[in-house]
């Protein structure tokens, strides 16, 4: 399943995924909890990352194997294609690395 980071990359690649799918605040805390521990700092972060043209695009899904699963060009050349109209008529294709850093330690 893929990650929750660049959600509006992997939604326009993939179709919009299940919101069950996506990490927050509160359950990182709730499995934190869950798992014994006591949080006692949670920090979220959502980092832009600009994609240019579509190469970059390619370049990054290949390195990120995750993101989108199984992603070759070939497989999802109607969406590249899409996206490399976009990313002329409307400039870059801005998506967001959400991050989560969670500062936890074992019970007493």
């Amino acid at each position: 399943m893929p990650s929750w980071f660049n959600r509006e990359l992997i939604d326009f690649m993939m179709g919009p995924q299940p919101v069950s799918q996506r990490r927050s605040p509160e359950r990182a805390i709730s499995e934190a909890e869950a798992a014994g521990l006591v949080v006692d700092d949670l920090r979220q972060e959502a980092l832009p990352v600009t994609f240019n043209d579509v190469a970059a695009v390619v370049y990054f899904l290949r390195k990120v194997i995750w993101a989108v699963p199984g992603f070759t060009v070939e497989g999802y050349r109607r969406q590249l294609v899409h996206l490399h109209n976009r990313i002329k008529r409307e400039g870059p294709f801005v998506t967001y690395a959400e991050r989560l850093l969670v500062k936890a330690r074992k019970r007493a």
